[in-house]
């Protein structure tokens, strides 16, 4: 994910409160701690303004460890926690994220120190902790276990569609996206990450800002698809609605016919007879520490991974 950060990055003077670093919590200077996620994640400081512009606070639903020399910040792990609805089931679980190391102080050990704190602090909060990489083998030296995730092929055939969509923009759209998600049904019963829009808006406004990515609004559904057609195929990546709609109703909004459906989350919600695909989505491995439940094949939807 990728914020309890002022409205002005140039406000260097506010403390950021780095807690539970070791045993202590302790302070880090905000300039410092910025420039160390700026290093690894360009960009992410104004997303991370523009998110807490929505009212969402960098660590607002977890902690941040930090590793500090010399008082600046030169190693930092997110630690977010939220809820997940697991075979029916719902749990706690914590997610990990930004982790990053000051490209001086890398080979050291300071990443691994720092999560091997975030994992201690989390086995009294949370029943599993996951989070994405494009390196597995680094993470299972700490005790993560891969876990292969699925999409979900469907053909079909649909004619297209008469139903209205627009994409929704920052800030003209701000409530409306907040409506949404704060309302929104689960999407799935077998394994859905729930998310008031905290993740969401930091994954849809990094790269495509003031355009949400993927999302659009349907006064139909009264809600928010996040998709994109490519040769009459759909990429489906989410749906963001107080009542699930129908698979037809989603089909009706699209310009061209559909020959063919790619749910990128398990859409057993939806329809019975997709057929699951193992995938790899955006080079993002998923790892998991801890106990994790008996599952049947699934992915982490786009918008909700941190």
């Amino acid at each position: 994910m990728h914020g309890n950060l002022p409205t002005s990055c140039g406000e260097i003077e506010v403390l950021l409160e780095a807690k539970q670093v070791g045993e202590k919590s302790r302070k880090v200077e905000m300039e410092s701690y910025l420039n160390l996620l700026e290093e690894s994640f360009p960009g992410i400081k104004n997303n991370i303004i523009r998110c807490e512009s929505l009212g969402f606070e960098w660590a607002g639903e977890g902690r941040i460890f930090v590793k500090e020399e010399d008082g600046k910040a030169v190693c930092h792990v997110g630690y977010y926690e939220t809820s997940a609805l697991i075979e029916g089931g719902w749990c706690k679980i914590g997610a990990l994220h930004a982790i990053c190391t000051q490209s001086s102080r890398r080979n050291q050990g300071h990443a691994s120190q720092l999560i091997l704190d975030a994992l201690k602090w989390a086995e009294k909060h949370c029943s599993i902790v996951i989070l994405f990489t494009e390196i597995p083998k680094f993470y299972t030296r700490l005790s993560f276990q891969e876990i292969q995730e699925y999409r979900f092929h469907l053909p079909c055939e649909h004619v297209k569609g008469d139903k209205v969509l627009r994409q929704i923009q920052i800030p003209n759209d701000s409530d409306l996206f907040l409506r949404c998600f704060r309302e929104r049904d689960s999407l799935s019963h077998r394994f859905w990450i729930k998310d008031n829009g905290a993740i969401a808006s930091f994954n849809t406004l990094f790269a495509t800002y003031p355009t949400f990515w993927s999302l659009h609004y349907s006064p139909a559904i009264d809600g928010l698809l996040s998709f994109k057609v490519e040769n009459q195929t759909l990429h489906l990546f989410d749906v963001v609605a107080k009542k699930i709609p129908s698979l037809e109703l989603i089909l009706d909004h699209f310009q061209t016919p559909i020959k063919d459906i790619y749910f990128y989350f398990s859409p057993d919600r939806f329809v019975q007879s997709a057929v699951p695909e193992p995938y790899l989505y955006d080079h993002g491995h998923l790892m998991v520490h801890g106990a994790m439940p008996t599952v049947g094949p699934f992915m982490i939807a786009p918008l909700s991974r941190c």
